[in-house]
């Protein structure tokens, strides 16, 4: 079953970001990444821990003839997203160095459908948890980030798998439960810096099982009983004090065991920005200190000062509106909209039957609500609401919700008739998650449910990397030459290279940093291609909002992925 679940997700997944042009992070995953592993050099982008970019890219050091141009003046000046650009773009083959790359990523997809399977076998049986793991299989929004090199999507497998062998290590302190919990626990420290978060929540979980009077069974050696809160509880601070020793040793060997983000005799160092101290002034003062006194790598301590400062506002578009504070229900709402009816409706009812069952279940039902739910209530929290991308690690317990009801549905019940009607029912289920997926794929990343009225609509309540996020430029020169357009009028929003996909075009206002210098008018009559991100007017000044808003009410000539909207525009239409 897991064979087949696997070559299936592979396939889907590289279906779907074969036809993707480089999206807007990935660049500063990858190209970091790569100069990390060949050049033990970290100067480029330290918002994220190098696991995640490491692995991605890894095969990257099989293929000849990549080139590094230490020699280039946004090397030496440290300068990254142009140095990323013309690491992708110009010095080498972007398509060839991301569809290996994504395949890595693709690879952690796998490994997280197993870790769902495996955790809602041991729940539910096999049946619900094959019928789980195709829930999964056909998740648009697991499967959109899947084939995308970020850390959302491996992040996501980590933190899960760290929850469910603790999960497993509350109910038998075992060898392999120790084992595993130490391993994902461990390497989802060093992949993410939100991933502290999990930890204390799983430290606190520990702790609750601890202080219970049921027994804790300990097979290390001969099986024996814990039945004393303090000898449980002293066991689980000695693990949890051992699992952070080793991730401050695992954060310093990611990094090469080196304070200085760069090698040599004149190592060059990350400084806190102004805005970092006013932002947040207190913890700024720790991280600094921390910096001083070299307890962290350089890269790791200024980086988590970078990242804890973008996360306090960054300008979001919710419904036609505008806002850098953000909006409380914005990721609730994100989730609403973007998760297959399906697989919501199953939730929801799981959540009950769960809440119904906690006296019986309470120790499982803990495990599987408490830290999505801390996650969810921090997100909610926060003013960075630019993607359901930062609340990805719920999906996976969403589908463990799902198959509680799952469960119920295929419990034998003594009246026939009503067995039906259960079998019934969850064929609709099954059959409403695969339809919503097959009118998306493979533009997953655009996934909306029928209750907006799917993807066509899915811009008037969220763009960015909801929907889109700079993928569209492979479909763009598929469309310009299917149709014979030799140029098109271009406002894109990402950061990947339309010359480099074969793409002739006049680049408008909004266009990404290496074209600002070429904005030039129109050439009009003419295809005018506009972004969905901007024909919304996110991430534009007043003007350049005035300028796009007219060619809302016109009809687009083509809708390319859900992303692209194409014009046919005879004269200035502002």
């Amino acid at each position: 079953m897991l064979a087949v679940f696997a070559v299936v997700y592979l396939t889907l997944t590289i279906g779907c970001y074969r036809l993707e042009s480089a999206t807007y992070d990935e660049p500063q995953h990858l190209v970091p990444g790569y100069t990390a592993l060949k050049l033990h050099d970290y100067r480029l982008d330290p918002e994220h821990p190098p696991l995640l970019r490491l692995w991605a890219a890894l095969p990257l050091l099989a293929l000849p003839n990549v080139k590094v141009a230490t020699n280039s003046q946004y090397w030496l000046n440290g300068e990254p997203y142009l140095f990323c650009h013309q690491f992708l773009f110009q010095d080498n083959d972007a398509d060839l160095l991301l569809s290996r790359a994504r395949f890595m990523i693709a690879l952690l997809g796998v490994l997280l459908g197993i870790l769902v399977f495996c955790w809602a076998r041991e729940l539910f049986g096999f049946w619900p948890a094959v019928i789980v793991l195709g829930f999964y299989c056909i998740e648009p929004n697991l499967l959109a980030h899947s084939g995308l090199v970020t850390t959302d999507l491996g992040s996501t497998c980590l933190v899960f798998g760290a929850t469910y062998f603790a999960w497993r290590l509350a109910g038998q302190f075992s060898p392999g439960n120790l084992t595993g919990f130490a391993v994902f626990f461990v390497l989802a420290q060093i992949s993410k810096y939100s991933a502290v978060l999990t930890g204390l929540v799983l430290f606190a979980l520990l702790l609750i099982r601890a202080l219970q009077a049921t027994p804790w069974q300990l097979r290390l050696g001969h099986p024996k009983l814990l039945t004393t809160r303090a000898s449980k509880g002293l066991l689980t601070v000695l693990v949890m004090g051992a699992l952070l020793l080793t991730s401050y040793a695992a954060l310093w060997g990611v990094y090469a065991f080196r304070y200085a983000p760069t090698p040599g005799s004149t190592p060059e160092r990350f400084v806190m920005t102004v805005q970092a101290q006013n932002h947040l002034p207190q913890l700024m003062r720790v991280m600094q200190w921390i910096d001083d006194h070299h307890l962290l790598p350089n890269a790791c301590a200024q980086g988590f000062a970078s990242m804890a400062t973008t996360t306090q506002g960054r300008t979001g578009y919710l419904m036609g509106k505008f806002s850098n504070d953000g909006w409380w229900y914005y990721f609730p709402l994100a989730i609403l909209i973007k998760t297959p009816l399906s697989l919501l409706l199953t939730a929801v009812v799981g959540f009950l039957l769960c809440v119904a069952q906690w006296k019986a279940r309470g120790h499982d039902a803990l495990f599987v609500l408490a830290p999505p739910g801390v996650y969810l209530a921090t997100a909610l929290a926060g003013h960075l609401n630019i993607g359901l991308r930062h609340v990805l690690m719920i999906y996976p317990f969403m589908l463990l919700l799902a198959g509680w009801t799952i469960a119920a549905l295929l419990a034998p019940l003594a009246t026939g008739s009503r067995r039906r009607w259960r079998r019934l029912i969850l064929t609709v289920l099954c059959v409403g998650q695969l339809a919503e997926f097959a009118t998306v794929y493979p533009y997953c990343l655009a996934f909306f449910n029928v209750s907006i009225g799917g993807p066509r609509h899915g811009a008037e309540y969220l763009v960015d990397s909801n929907l889109d996020w700079g993928q569209g430029l492979k479909l763009l020169k598929r469309w310009m030459t299917e149709h014979h357009v030799r140029r098109i009028n271009l406002s894109y929003f990402g950061i990947a290279d339309p010359t480099y996909y074969g793409i002739d075009y006049t680049p408008l206002p909004g266009a990404p940093f290496f074209d600002r210098s070429r904005i030039t008018p129109p050439q009009l009559p003419g295809y005018v291609a506009i972004s969905a991100t901007y024909l919304r007017g996110a991430y534009l000044n007043d003007v350049e909002r005035s300028l796009y808003a007219p060619l809302r009410d016109q009809t687009p000539v083509a809708v390319l992925g859900y992303c692209i909207y194409v014009y046919w525009v005879e004269q200035p239409w502002w």
